[in-house]
């Protein structure tokens, strides 16, 4: 028998793994790679709101604990995940400035938001500077599950395959699955969530967003954010990522050419140097409507846990909302109520 079944394979069923691992626990996973918020996302790691120049939720208490989980990873599979690369914020007058550096002056900001400048980058105007954030950067998320996956597949513990719920056996000290017992199921599906008929009632929006992939001959060592961001390619050198749009209507994970048109079209604002589109992609972020993650076990069946709802930001808050759930499963400890599924029970 083992400990744990695990559906889902992005970020924050990796972050449960980890708990696992760290604890001792053994496990099988399932994973049909439907849902790629994931990798589609980029692996920016920002806790400030640079819409407002706001602390993003509990983000700067969580950074560090993610980005430790994520060194020890880089440890046991002697692969470099996080690149650390400041934020460039284009102000785009005086007002904006002022703004600046009233919110860099307050706690918790003013480790991250720094100095205005006024430095050169190649192919882009900012007459009123740039604001700088530092401690910030990406986590290449997709080459981590890349080593995870083959991982698991060498130790016989991932199975690809679509999950069928209905082969789901739950009883009082175990779940059955197939030809496999375990003590506990964590479902980390992102948004296919939606089709889990044991959690599917809860408010997970979805929200599609798309990025580009561009080559262009301009040199810029930031991730540029203005009306959209631009970040390096960690991989190849002369590639950029380009995002990201949000729409609340469609739920597929098809590129879209009105998306790519928008893009393209903020991009040119942006950058003066022809760039040319080598990528689209698109995913679906599992956002929740009071925009909190999703935490928990079952109402009736209390070996189901959910693992879900980190929306923009998952690679700095599911390491910490991991390590929760899995000290609520194990050793009956307290779920802050802003993450615990218990808020959405009618009272």
């Amino acid at each position: 028998m083992y400990d744990y079944i695990v559906v889902g394979l992005g970020v924050a069923g990796f972050s449960f793994l980890q708990q696992l691992e760290e604890n001792r626990q053994n496990y099988i996973v399932f994973d049909n790679q439907s849902q790629q918020s994931t990798r589609i996302a980029g692996g920016m790691f920002n806790p400030v709101i640079l819409k407002r120049f706001t602390p993003a939720w509990q983000a700067a208490q969580m950074l560090p604990y993610a980005l430790l989980q994520f060194k020890k990873a880089e440890l046991k599979y002697q692969n470099q995940y996080i690149h650390y690369i400041d934020i460039y914020r284009k102000l785009t007058g005086i007002e904006e400035q002022n703004n600046w550096w009233v919110a860099s002056d307050k706690p918790v900001m003013c480790d991250y938001m720094h100095q205005i400048t006024y430095e050169k980058i190649d192919g882009i105007e900012a007459p009123f500077g740039f604001g700088v954030l530092k401690g910030t950067g990406i986590v290449n998320v997709s080459a981590l599950l890349d080593d995870v996956q083959n991982e698991l597949k060498r130790r016989n513990l991932l199975r690809n395959e679509y999950f069928d719920y209905e082969q789901l056996h739950i009883h009082e000290k175990y779940v059955g699955y197939k030809d496999i017992k375990a003590r506990k199921i964590v479902f980390a599906e992102g948004y296919g969530l939606k089709n889990n008929p044991f959690f599917k009632d809860l408010p997970l929006m979805g929200t599609k967003g798309e990025m580009l992939m561009i080559e262009t001959e301009a040199q810029i060592p930031y991730i540029v954010k203005s009306n959209v961001f631009i970040a390096p390619n960690v991989v190849k050198k002369g590639q950029y990522y380009v995002g990201a749009t949000y729409n609340w209507n469609d739920k597929t994970n098809l590129p879209t050419p009105q998306a790519r048109k928008h893009l393209e079209e903020k991009l040119s604002r942006l950058l003066q140097k022809p760039f040319r589109v080598v990528l689209q992609k698109a995913g679906i972020r599992p956002t929740v409507t009071d925009r909190r993650p999703l935490a928990g076990v079952h109402g009736r069946y209390r070996n189901l846990g959910v693992l879900n709802g980190m929306g923009t930001r998952g690679v700095i808050l599911a390491p910490s909302i991991a390590k929760q759930l899995f000290g609520y499963m194990e050793f009956g400890m307290t779920l802050p109520k802003e993450i615990d599924i218990k808020r959405f029970e009618p009272v």
